[in-house]
């Protein structure tokens, strides 16, 4: 089996026979919409650039005769549309833009990636277009920068030579994010109001329209903050980002997924004896929780998988044959970081964002209208927040979503919930000065995994966090941001799996710290309940508090399904966490040594029921 990770070309993966989910019905949908110009937006790395290399091979003009050699065996191949080998395509790619240096050099990188893509656009349709010839000057030349000229002279002689160009642009918007999450806003904003040459640019793009020499377009990129201050320069495209009929179009189905694993299994047949793996329900459920659940339309009837973290999933056990030992890429972890950027830098100080963030970990959803055009004018609001985190990935529509008067938005799988939690820990670091020492608490976490010891934690918990915050009172404590704190910490190790407010056994586990099956010399899972009492409570409210928390970890410890899945076959640790305050943790462990003695030590009676079970005399 062969892994297209990081691997966007189209042809190229179809005659090398790489693993690849047939997106070619989308090509009569796109031809089909009463729009010529489209917009479509979706996270990094949801395959939006195999995507406009599929396109850009179905429309080439000159690639008609390999039509049959790529598309063979497609669903497009026995449907074509009128538009197939009709254009001349333009494939623009603004991924690799400067954002770093002054104005006039970001000026410079831009209009080299555009010459870039009109020097092979020349020589692949000079035959056709003699008069592309004329542009060859200015493409070699290094003092013209001019991109929107150089786009309005070849539009232009494109459209006397009666052809029409499809212009396909990539990442439309990746070096204005990475402006905008490097704070250069002054930088961002003379590029792309007024008489910037980004704006310039794409006005160059709506003339050509005008003479019908840009016969279409599609353009793809995360959110729509750089078209909404392009403004008037570039009103003629269209959204379709949030249609149900393109739901699909980017990202892996349920179908998808198992016709994967299915080739993964057939390439790595030994696989099968290791149950996380062989097991197709355990392996079905791994893979939904971790990288399933995205509706990108209030009507979506499937949510998605995001390919590019499935398809390193299956690359990680194909190379190693075990689960990878981070479920998220870093790859991926470094693109969302700095689009998060853009929250914080954009918000009053990044309060507002950290405040979405609490809200919606605690509740795992958030209801909200979705704003689809917003620009970097102004500090965010709430909705503009809500929506970029839609943009980006990190929320997305719940089931039903269409029927509410306000949409509910919800965190689409484990990974994105984990990134929010090292997020929080960053904006509590940010805005309240409060940190842990990231090495010091893996180690702890390695000491409860290994040795099933609590106390290393709790006592770096109360040195780093406790005691930067038993003076102020800039945070309203109580058991939500307690345990949002600790959550927000934990997040950030490898050596559990870390889960929040998973419903089981009549009632809500605070914490759920369940073994990962790659690291043999763990042990010990956990479950904590969390409680909260006020900085003056007396010691027998404290243990009210702590009984209550007993109650209900019997019933969590009951459930024998969730301490199976948790403790992977070792063993099981249990116990309160009580806040007092901002002053003090407590920990009890469950059950409590009292009981622990009475289970070690039976009565009479039940030392003779004990040996009699096991087959011997009593003593």
């Amino acid at each position: 089996m062969r892994i297209p990770y990081a691997k966007s070309d189209f042809a190229a993966i179809r005659r090398g026979g790489y693993f690849y989910v047939d997106k070619t019905r989308y090509l009569h949908e796109l031809e089909s919409v009463d729009a010529d110009h489209v917009i479509f937006l979706r996270p990094r790395r949801f395959g939006k650039s195999t995507l406009i290399s599929m396109l850009e091979n179905y429309y080439d003009v000159v690639a008609a005769p390999e039509f049959d050699s790529i598309f063979g065996g497609l669903w497009i191949h026995e449907k074509p549309t009128q538009g197939k080998n009709k254009y001349l395509v333009l494939k623009l790619d603004f991924s690799p833009v400067d954002s770093e240096g002054t104005t006039e050099s970001i000026r410079r990188s831009f209009a080299r990636q555009v010459k870039e893509a009109v020097r092979p656009f020349i020589a692949r349709y000079v035959a056709l277009v003699p008069g592309l010839s004329r542009l060859e000057d200015i493409v070699d030349s290094e003092d013209d920068d001019d991109a929107g000229g150089l786009m309005t002279r070849l539009l232009s002689i494109v459209g006397i030579a009666g052809q029409q160009v499809y212009v396909l642009i990539d990442e439309y918007d990746h070096f204005g994010n990475r402006l905008l999450s490097d704070g250069k806003h002054e930088t961002y904003a003379a590029l792309v109001r007024g008489t910037g040459f980004v704006r310039s640019f794409y006005s160059a793009l709506k003339a050509g329209t005008g003479r019908s020499a840009l016969g279409r377009m599609f353009v793809t990129g995360v959110t729509p903050i750089m078209l909404d201050d392009l403004s008037s320069g570039f009103n003629i495209i269209t959204h379709i980002s949030q249609s149900e009929r393109f739901d699909g179009m980017a990202g892996f189905t349920r179908a998808d997924v198992e016709a994967a694993v299915d080739a993964m299994l057939l390439d790595r047949p030994d696989l099968a004896s290791d149950p996380r793996l062989g097991d197709r329900d355990v392996l079905r459920k791994t893979l939904e929780r971790y990288y399933n659940g995205y509706r990108f339309s209030l009507r979506a009837s499937e949510t998605m998988y995001n390919p590019t973290l499935l398809l390193y999933f299956v690359r990680e056990v194909l190379s190693s044959g075990y689960y990878p030992r981070q479920m998220l890429d870093l790859n991926v972890r470094t693109d969302y970081g700095r689009l998060y950027r853009i929250a914080t830098l954009t918000g009053a100080g990044g309060r507002e964002t950290r405040d979405l963030l609490e809200a919606i970990l605690t509740d795992e959803l958030i209801v909200s209208r979705l704003v689809e055009q917003f620009g970097s004018r102004g500090l965010f609001n709430r909705a503009e927040l809500v929506s970029l985190f839609y943009y980006m990935g990190m929320l997305t529509f719940a089931e039903g979503a269409a029927a509410m008067p306000e949409p509910t938005l919800v965190i689409p799988n484990r990974v994105m919930r984990e990134l929010q939690w090292e997020y929080l820990s960053i904006a509590m670091h940010d805005n309240d000065d409060i940190h842990l020492d990231v090495g010091r608490m893996e180690g702890a976490l390695v000491t409860m995994a290994v040795q099933g010891d609590i106390a290393p934690l709790i006592d770096l918990f109360k040195r780093q966090v406790i005691a930067r915050i038993s003076n102020r009172d800039l945070i309203s404590f109580d058991e939500k941001t307690m345990k949002l704190m600790l959550m927000a910490y934990l997040s950030q190790s490898q050596v559990f799996t870390i889960m929040s407010e998973k419903e089981l056994a009549g009632g809500y586990c605070d914490l759920l710290l369940g073994l990962r099956g790659n690291a043999a010399a763990a042990k010990f899972a956990w479950i904590l309940e969390a409680k909260y009492v006020p900085t003056k409570a007396t010691r027998a409210k404290i243990e009210r508090a702590v009984a209550q928390a007993f109650e209900q970890l019997v019933r969590y410890t009951s459930d024998q399904d969730l301490v199976a899945s948790l403790t992977l076959g070792n063993e099981l640790r249990a116990g309160a966490l009580v806040f007092v305050g901002s002053k003090d943790v407590l920990y009890r462990p469950w059950p409590p040594p009292s009981d622990r003695k009475r289970k070690a030590s039976p009565t009479a009676k039940g030392r003779k029921a004990a040996s009699a079970k096991r087959g011997t005399r009593s003593g």
